[in-house]
């Protein structure tokens, strides 16, 4: 699969390139496993490549101490200790520009702790004379942030750039879709609800030659030997350590639309006055879960959404049908999420709309989001202009029916809720349905100028 999107991060990274040749950099890039963060590294340089594995001290210095050979073109003993390895980059930098990448650089805490400090000294020493930039690629964003952001570690402050890489947006997945064959909307969006915006899980869905979302459920999650199956479930082991099972608790209670402080803590038996320590390090440390507010709504009634898709879809519909998958019964499990897919769709379905009309709006928008209030009255979409005091109220609807008049009675009854220039402020109205719209409502949109968007409308408007 080629290589998509990451314009600024490459030009980011080829400028960081140029100005190394000068004196030392020292970069970090990370994100979750399988965003693409190696690949990106190797699409912007030609590097001096060293993945560390979790293996011996002994037998890394050996691979290394090989890698530095052929890349040098001149003969180098084998390396004893992480000391002479790490002064030799930087010795050897001092002569000639030098580009090193060690992938899966918090391996180093498994293998040999000590290599942070013998950076550190170096890099204090050196960095000044020596024309190297040092690239330190992670997956472990947890343990990338602790290394680097940690005041209390030896590399703390000594980066001189960060790329956090995110996953893909729709426009991105959904050109990535078409590409290999996928034409309906609809198919796209589910397979953007499941998979996300990880490059890689797409790049298997090709190499399996799989056709339709049916079979990427079959193949990949719910059938034996299914690849991506306990994905989910392996990646955040490895970020949370032995405490992870309350960490998935309260991601399963997420997964479920229990997004409030108490609707997490009554679902998950966790103290409340306890659910704030785990929540702060899934959202600040691990880069998991998210706090919105409603827009124009008020701080104290935040609600915490799980980021990713992938690991939504899994909380939500593998995790909880486990018995099932290790039993082999997996047409149960698949039947269980297909039964209760268009409620998880119709929600990310909200933020795909969410994305598109910010750049399709009658006006420019300065903020745009979700609003609710404590009563449970909610509106998918809003958008504000605060400068021209225009406001557009949305409902996005994933249903097989079409959407019928009672949307715009519903939506004109809550607009008035939102307390933010009322009677002194220009009002739009935005039904988005994934079956189109009754007649009856088609009337009373093209008279009253509500705007509609139907899946052909929400192609259109993706389209890169």
């Amino acid at each position: 699969m080629r290589f998509y999107n990451r314009q600024e991060e490459v030009a980011a990274i080829k400028n960081l390139s140029a100005l190394s040749r000068k004196h030392a950099h020292m970069l970090v890039v990370y994100g979750r496993r399988r965003v693409g963060k190696t690949r990106l590294v190797l699409e912007s340089l030609e590097p001096m490549y060293f993945f560390v594995d979790k293996k011996t001290s002994a037998l890394l210095l050996k691979e290394f101490s090989e890698i530095v050979r052929v890349n040098s073109g001149s003969f180098v003993p084998d390396f004893s200790n992480w000391d002479d390895f790490i002064r030799f980059l930087f010795e050897y930098s001092k002569d000639r520009h030098l580009i090193v990448v060690f992938d899966e650089f918090q391996n180093f805490r498994s293998v040999d702790p000590s290599v942070f400090s013998i950076f550190q000294k170096y890099w204090d020493s050196y960095s000044d004379t020596s024309r190297i930039l040092l690239v330190f690629v992670g997956s472990y964003i947890g343990l990338m942030k602790k290394i680097f952001i940690d005041e209390k570690e030896p590399l703390y402050g000594r980066s001189t750039a960060k790329i956090d890489l995110k996953p893909l947006n729709y426009r991105w997945v959904r050109k990535i879709c078409i590409e290999m064959g996928f034409k309906s909307e609809e198919e796209i969006v589910k397979m953007y609800s499941t998979l996300g915006g990880t490059p890689r899980y797409y790049q298997l869905v090709e190499s399996y030659g799989l056709d339709s979302y049916e079979s990427i459920l079959k193949s990949m999650i719910f059938g034996k030997n299914a690849l991506l199956q306990d994905e989910v479930r392996q990646i955040l082991i490895n970020e949370f350590g032995r405490n992870y099972t309350t960490y998935f608790s309260i991601l399963e209670a997420a997964s479920l639309g229990k997004n409030t402080l108490k609707e997490i803590s009554d679902t998950t038996g966790i103290p409340m006055n306890s659910l704030g320590k785990y929540l702060n390090e899934l959202a600040n440390t691990f880069a998991i879960i998210e706090r919105r507010e409603p827009l124009l709504g008020g701080k104290k009634m935040g609600r915490y959404f799980i980021k990713d898709n992938m690991v939504r879809f899994w909380f939500r519909f593998v995790n909880p049908n486990i018995s099932f998958l290790e039993s082999g019964r997996y047409e149960i499990a698949l039947e269980q999420t297909i039964s209760y897919l268009p409620a998880f769709v119709g929600r990310i379905f909200e933020d795909v709309v969410t994305e598109i009309a910010l750049d399709n709006l009658p006006f420019k928008a300065s903020g745009i989001g979700r609003w609710w209030n404590r009563r449970g009255d909610e509106i998918d979409l809003v958008a504000v202009n605060e400068r021209t005091r225009e406001i557009l109220f949305g409902e996005v609807k994933w249903t097989n029916k079409p959407a019928g008049y009672g949307i715009m009675e519903s939506l004109k009854k809550k607009k008035d809720l939102v307390k933010w220039y009322n009677g002194a402020r220009k009002e739009y109205y935005l039904v988005v349905s994934k079956s189109g719209f009754t007649p009856e409502l088609r009337e009373v949109m093209d008279s009253d100028g509500v705007i509609g968007w139907d899946m052909q409308d929400i192609a259109r408007m993706a389209n890169l």
